[in-house]
């Protein structure tokens, strides 16, 4: 009976999900919406959490996969799992203040042009993080003996967010300009979103409601470093020739300036 009920919840569409779902975000979500997207283990769940210290922000805890299926219809491309979202809406109790949703979930990078589209006011933003660390992450939760995102993965993904680049509607931002740079970067994203307020480096851990993730080992604490330059550590040796030898990603890697940042460490 579980099988089925998680075959039912993952594949099929559910109508009352999306009538009812569509209900509450027209009236509870008067705010422009905003998605997150990026290749895998680049900091995602960190700047959902980030974001949900926004009093207006309601970031949506679970990924949810409902803008990764699209279809056609009368000419227009349409999410063919916005349920997914809408039952997330559902599930929980969202506090009055807050006026706009935010989703995440990484695999949407593929669908950005479609997701634009459907939301024609959405704001994404495209957290990119050193493929050389991202490619030697291990997901806490899910076979945490082995790398979560591969070589092709990355460049894949992160080519495609990078198309969008110069888009008055996209936010390009380095995982390491969060962590190292936060001031700075937390009133850049601030701007672009529209909002005036602007948390700070110390405040925002006490704020958010999104505190645990299984995609954390922990639960949620200040920004701190000790996972940027991972690659470094001699069991990636193997896994850091595989990524050098390809050309793509050493193409990505100098236009982020990331061998750049390497000269000046």
């Amino acid at each position: 009976m579980r099988l089925l009920e998680d075959f039912i919840k993952r594949y099929t569409i559910n109508p009352i999900y999306r009538y009812l779902g569509r209900r509450k975000e027209k009236k509870h979500f008067t705010g422009d919406p905003i998605v997150i997207l990026a290749a895998p283990r680049s900091g995602t769940t960190l700047l959902l959490s980030i974001l949900d210290a926004y009093p207006n922000i309601y970031s949506i805890p679970e990924q949810t996969y409902g803008l990764a299926r699209w279809r056609e219809k009368k000419g227009k491309m349409i999410p063919d799992r916005i349920d997914r979202i809408y039952r997330e809406m559902l599930r929980h109790e969202i506090p009055v203040a807050k006026n706009r949703w935010c989703e995440k979930t990484p695999r949407h990078i593929k669908h950005i042009k479609n997701i634009l589209d459907y939301f024609p006011k959405a704001k994404a933003i495209h957290i990119v993080r050193d493929g050389r660390d991202v490619i030697t992450s291990k997901h806490p939760k899910h076979h945490p003996d082995d790398y979560w995102v591969s070589v092709n993965r990355w460049v894949t993904d992160v080519g495609i967010g990078l198309e969008y680049l110069d888009h008055p509607r996209v936010l390009t931002l380095k995982y390491e300009d969060l962590v190292f740079h936060f001031d700075r970067e937390i009133k850049r994203i601030s701007n672009f979103l529209e909002e005036d307020f602007v948390p700070s480096k110390d405040e925002w851990t006490q704020l958010t409601s999104l505190k645990n993730s299984k995609h954390w080992k922990e639960p949620v604490q200040n920004l701190y470093s000790k996972s940027i330059g991972r690659w470094k550590q001699p069991e990636h040796r193997a896994r850091i020739e595989e990524f050098m030898k390809e050309p793509q990603a050493l193409e990505l890697m100098q236009k982020l300036n990331y061998f750049d940042e390497d000269a000046n460490v």
